[in-house]
């Protein structure tokens, strides 16, 4: 076993992307062993792996050293919390009725309402063609990879430094979204309307249903961490460069009309997961600024 000594050591040595996942995981740990003890829930069958989780992003610094001579084994390594963020999704999930079992949904609904005088989710499906579903759902899938892609063009064209601190704002944003998951649970318009239709579609439409099925959860509407993700992947877009940009923006402004067409959000999840997003590129920048001026202190 690890003392506290070598621990703090090793956490020292971390970026503040992977020290986020690991304080993520120890957060979600506690509230899995809270979980089993008021719903016998089973959240806490995720404590091991946890644990395991935790244990290898404490290696991490020693293996990034040992490879410090292969860019590509370097830039693997230091994206490891990309992978993590999506096993924090799955882990909030499973302790989405921690607080409540009522849904939000009613009262998010009520509110788009409000605001646009209709809902704009049955309003869309006025929309609805085969042609574009295909263009909505291909934006929706595209934004999985692009996440990583993003991350690589950073490392190759900012260098590490700006890759870490994109990961970081990622992570932040992720974390407030999955938290307000548990707080404020709601199942999206596709399950709250019960008359609404899917979208037809021809091959995204098909590959949408299974990334469905697989990975995601009912109760993880408010806010939209993509969205979330999506307004962070912009402005670190446009520090990438000109051409990166110019590929990602009209993708990620497609992926947000899409979480509407595809009745995966409310408009008020898309408002609240952008406003998300800045905050955590906020908070980036100041942490980035704290640590140029600690640095120019110690020289």
């Amino acid at each position: 076993m690890l003392g506290k000594k070598e621990v703090a050591a090793k956490l020292n040595h971390l970026t503040p992307g992977e020290k986020l996942v690991v304080f993520s995981l120890l957060i979600f740990s506690v509230l899995a062993v809270i979980d089993y003890f008021l719903l016998r829930s089973q959240a806490i069958y995720f404590l091991p792996l946890n644990i395991i989780l935790i244990l290898l992003f404490l290696k991490l610094s020693d293996w990034q050293h040992k490879y410090q001579n292969k860019p590509v084994v370097v830039f693997l390594l230091s994206a490891s919390p990309l992978a993590a963020y999506a096993y924090l999704y799955k882990l909030a999930g499973s302790l989405i009725r921690l607080i409540t079992s009522t849904s939000c949904d009613g009262f998010l609904a009520s509110l788009d309402l409000a605001i646009f005088g209709v809902s704009p989710n049955q309003w869309v499906t006025g929309l609805y063609r085969p042609w574009l579903t295909e263009i909505m759902m291909l934006s929706y899938v595209a934004y999985l990879p692009l996440v990583a892609i993003l991350a690589y063009l950073l490392f190759r064209q900012r260098g590490r430094q700006q890759s870490d601190l994109y990961i970081f704002s990622l992570g932040l944003a992720y974390l407030v979204c999955f938290i307000l998951f548990i707080i404020f649970p709601a199942t999206s318009p596709r399950f709250y309307f019960g008359d609404l239709h899917q979208a037809p579609g021809y091959f995204f439409r098909w590959l949408m249903n299974q990334v469905e099925a697989w990975g995601q959860f009912q109760g993880g509407s408010f806010p939209s961490a993509h969205c979330a993700a999506g307004t962070v992947m912009i402005y670190f877009s446009f520090k990438a460069g000109r051409k990166t940009f110019s590929l990602i923006f009209p993708l990620i402004l497609l992926f947000f009309l899409s979480t509407v067409y595809g009745q995966y959000h409310y408009v008020v999840d898309i408002i609240a997961g952008i406003i998300i997003g800045v905050i955590a590129l906020l908070a980036t920048g100041l942490i980035d600024k704290r640590k140029a001026s600690k640095f120019s202190l110690a020289r």
